[in-house]
């Protein structure tokens, strides 16, 4: 490049022409709006882009009609004042904003600048735009569908919440009366086809308020309705009369049922009844889809962070990877020979993890199928209650 100094006058002045040039080539062709604006606000320079961006056909129109007098370019005056603060600041700074075009319609631009010097007593501001506007109203638009489906989701939770008294105290009714007749408390019902029909009435009002409790437990819990009722829970305890409740499941289905809890294991700060309702999802599940001659084995630890995890393996069928997110969700139906025998609402997992997440504490579940499942309950230190004089309560 050649010393501007050895120029002849003539040679410098064709030079600057040429530089002058091409920077007006960049400007005007550029694919961005650029303009210029003086300390005082007004619109000094802009490109056609710029103009185009504005609903202006020249820039001499959009420099003459001076798109920001009194204010009135931006929708929202107080991005206008931000954006104004931020780039006096001498420093570059880009927002998206709302702004009216000359035609009145409303764009969303990605607006930038920085602090320039004009004269050696005067500043001014050099400015970029381009329009964002597709890209802002598809992410309005997906915000607001967001905001409907959890609108929606929430007043199907909170009514079917809501709902709790309505359908718990017809079918209480009809469960107590069933057994009345089944028992035949107030003497004989006469034929004994009666009794049976009682007894069918019974069973199946009872198989139908556990369905109805799960799906109102989970519609609790995600209308932020569930509240935990806590007590200090001794595990051992909790673990024998899960398995009571398990085991005669067990025995039928001719599967080995093994409870590991070490002894003085500590106690943990939690409500009896979600606890109970937690073990017995897992056990009674990890029975249904467990083979026979197969084993089922709830094991109580305390891992290397003082979290206690509570884990219950089985030898059954298994899940494939890439069906555990289904397992886990509300509803959930993984289809295999076992699973057809066994129909339910596919709320069991899902509910558990929420019982267990409730306590703060997380819910993993491995498995591959026919190599059986793992699911490991882990339940955060401030939840464990040891004894005095045993170290770790944190």
């Amino acid at each position: 490049m050649t010393d501007p100094s050895l120029l002849s006058p003539q040679d410098l002045a064709a030079a600057l022409r040429e530089c002058e040039r091409k920077y007006r080539a960049i400007f005007e062709n550029a694919d961005i709006g650029i303009f210029h604006i003086a300390e005082d606000g007004t619109w000094t320079n802009a490109n056609l882009t710029a103009a185009s961006i504005l609903g202006f056909a020249t820039t001499d129109e959009l420099l003459a009609a001076q798109p920001d007098f009194h204010g009135r370019l931006f929708v929202d005056p107080a991005q206008r004042q931000a954006w104004l603060s931020s780039v006096q600041g001498n420093s570059r700074y880009a927002e998206e904003v709302a702004v009216y075009t000359n035609d009145k319609r409303i764009l969303w631009i990605n607006l930038s600048g920085h602090q320039t010097q004009d004269a050696p007593n005067a500043v001014g501001y050099e400015c970029t735009m381009y329009d964002v506007t597709e890209r802002k109203r598809a992410e309005m638009d997906l915000t607001r569908a967001k905001e409907e489906a959890d609108f929606a989701n929430r007043s199907k939770s909170e009514f079917l919440a809501n709902m709790s008294h309505e359908l718990r105290t017809p079918l209480n009714a009809i469960i107590g009366f069933a057994e009345i007749i089944k028992d035949q408390m107030f003497g004989s019902a006469g034929q004994p086809q009666y009794v049976d029909y009682a007894k069918d009435i019974y069973d199946s009002g009872q198989l139908l308020l556990s369905l109805i409790n799960d799906i109102l437990d989970m519609s609790k819990i995600e209308a932020g309705k569930r509240q935990l009722h806590e007590v200090v829970l001794n595990i051992d305890t909790l673990v024998q009369s899960v398995s009571r409740l398990v085991a005669a499941r067990a025995k039928e289905s001719k599967v080995r049922l093994n409870l590991h809890v070490p002894r003085d294991f500590p106690s943990l700060r939690g409500e009896e009844k979600a606890m109970k309702q937690i073990l017995t999802n897992l056990l009674t599940n990890a029975v249904k889809f467990t083979p026979e001659g197969g084993s089922v084995t709830l094991s109580a630890m305390i891992d290397a962070e003082d979290r206690m995890t509570l884990t219950v393996i089985d030898s059954g069928i298994g899940i494939a990877p890439e069906d555990i997110a289904v397992a886990l969700a509300p509803f959930g139906q993984i289809e295999s020979a076992m699973s057809r025998k066994h129909q339910g609402t596919g709320l069991g997992l899902p509910l558990t993890k929420a019982l267990v997440e409730l306590h703060g504490g997380t819910l993993d579940l491995k498995s591959e199928l026919g190599n059986g499942t793992t699911v490991t309950l882990t339940f955060p230190v401030k939840r464990v209650v040891r004894k005095e004089g045993e170290e770790g309560n944190k």
